[in-house]
């Protein structure tokens, strides 16, 4: 009997609709998330970095910086498919058919220890909705982690890191894709790289857009989730 009981709340949890952002139980019917998670979601927009426009689907605040945290360190690759959906109903534009999307890579160091490229996922994600070709032929070699290490220090780490597996081309726009954007200097490099190639109409989207300022508690709270 009690193995009977156990295995019908096992069914009825899979039957349960729960919110994608916080796993609360919800009716069915009612979305993919909660009241409380929605208003703690931050649409952003766009941002210019040194030229560059940037497409910002929200801050890095709130459900999206909890959700990113669960899908980049926490092993949730499913929720790249989530990420990606609501990425494309923020940004100002969406790739077409024509375009092509380059994750941004990581270090092999990262890939080994993480086993999967979250910005491929979301590439992945976002070619499949859009019905844009997805490409990884951007490599990264060498490089310390971005996390924790500040505006210049960034700039230095990556800088020549980046190179374009030969042949590479593209129709359409080259759609530069990664999850979060803090100080851009990731995006400038790659945006360069894939100019340096003969690709020139690059437009960079991110999932998120953190922001640090100074004398914030941010800072402070976000270094106990490796300060990202």
């Amino acid at each position: 009997m009690a193995f009977l009981s156990g295995s019908k709340k096992f069914l009825l949890n899979l039957l349960v609709h729960r919110c994608i952002g916080c796993g609360s139980r919800m009716e069915a019917g009612k979305g993919r998330f909660c009241s409380w998670c929605l208003v703690r979601m931050y649409p952003d927009g766009e941002r210019m970095i040194e030229g560059i426009r940037v497409l910002t689907g929200f801050l890095h605040s709130g459900v999206m910086r909890e959700m990113i945290l669960r899908f980049k360190f926490g092993g949730e690759r499913h929720l790249g498919r989530e990420l990606a959906r609501l990425a494309l109903d923020s940004w100002k534009e969406i790739p077409s058919g024509d375009d092509t999307l380059f994750p941004v890579p990581i270090s092999r160091n990262r890939l080994r220890e993480r086993g999967y490229n979250q910005a491929a996922l979301l590439a992945v994600a976002i070619s499949r909705e859009t019905g844009a070709s997805f490409r990884e032929s951007l490599v990264r070699s060498g490089g310390e982690s971005q996390i924790g290490v500040s505006g210049s220090e960034r700039v230095e780490n990556i800088s020549g890191k980046f190179s374009v597996s030969p042949g590479t081309g593209c129709t359409g726009r080259a759609w530069l894709i990664d999850d979060v954007m803090t100080t851009g200097a990731t995006i400038t490099e790659i945006v360069s790289t894939l100019s340096d190639a003969g690709i020139q109409q690059v437009q960079p989207a991110v999932v998120c857009f953190r922001k640090i300022r100074e004398k914030s508690i941010i800072p402070s709270k976000e270094v106990n989730h490796a300060g990202i």
